[in-house]
């Protein structure tokens, strides 16, 4: 991170892209590769932990409510729904450690992901606990394939989560929660296996303020969009992007 306007940058693509659903990745990485930023262990936990605090801000109500009463389904499903999510994201991470030549194609993925919603027929909603385990785990796996560059992890849970019987507004809530452990996680691992880089204050201060006051907006952005039910218009971009970033890459 070299200057003030690169780390205003970085935190206005990772707040905004965080919670919209158009991979938060896939922009950092077209982003680096158009020379913008550069990899730092430091300066992405500072906006992993920025987006993380937006979340917490948004959801504080319901988070201190499943703090407090930690046998309800949400912390269920939840807890269920992170095991597959880190297992089968550990092992993308591990085979595949570069992705930027998968772009274009992830991009056009998580278009015709957030299509999926509006042309398939939802599963009608969870009646008990077993019912609501195995959508967990559905769930899961389409978070932890969102680890790759390019695949929105909210589009992806909040596509899977209607396509599993969930309303729009608890998918909404639903798939910003269980963003919570994939971030500490994601952090932790970059904190572990990052090569320490020095990294100047102000830029990472001004980037994580800036990832937190957007990823604020667009987290409501986002709940207000997909209560109307437009959540294919993300598809639109996303399809964009993927010619986008051929053309580039």
């Amino acid at each position: 991170m070299t200057g003030y306007a690169e780390g205003f940058i970085l935190g206005f693509i990772q707040g905004l892209t965080e919670f919209l659903p158009v991979s938060s990745s896939g922009h950092l990485v077209l982003a680096e590769n158009l020379g913008v930023g550069e990899e730092n262990v430091f300066f992405n936990l500072a906006l992993h932990l920025a987006t993380l605090l937006a979340v917490t801000v948004a959801f504080r109500k319901k988070i201190f409510s499943l703090l407090r009463h930690p046998l309800q389904a949400d912390n269920l499903f939840i807890l269920v729904a992170s095991v597959p999510t880190a297992v089968l994201a550990g092992v993308i991470r591990y085979l595949f450690p570069s992705q930027t030549e998968w772009l274009p194609f992830c991009f056009a993925i998580t278009g015709f992901v957030l299509l999926l919603p509006e042309t398939v027929k939802p599963l009608s909603p969870p009646k008990d606990n077993k019912g609501l385990v195995l959508r967990a785990l559905f769930c899961g796996l389409c978070q932890g394939a969102a680890c790759i560059n390019g695949i929105s992890r909210s589009g992806t849970t909040v596509s899977a989560m209607r396509l599993a019987g969930f309303g729009k507004e608890e998918c909404a809530e639903k798939s910003f929660l269980l963003s919570i452990p994939i971030i500490v996680g994601s952090s932790a691992v970059e904190l572990l296996t990052g090569g320490a880089a020095s990294v100047a204050a102000g830029p990472l201060v001004l980037g994580a303020i800036t990832a937190f006051a957007v990823g604020l907006c667009a987290i409501f952005l986002f709940i207000k969009i997909l209560k109307k039910g437009k959540l294919w218009i993300f598809s639109l971009y996303t399809f964009l992007m993927a010619i986008v970033t051929f053309l580039i890459l």
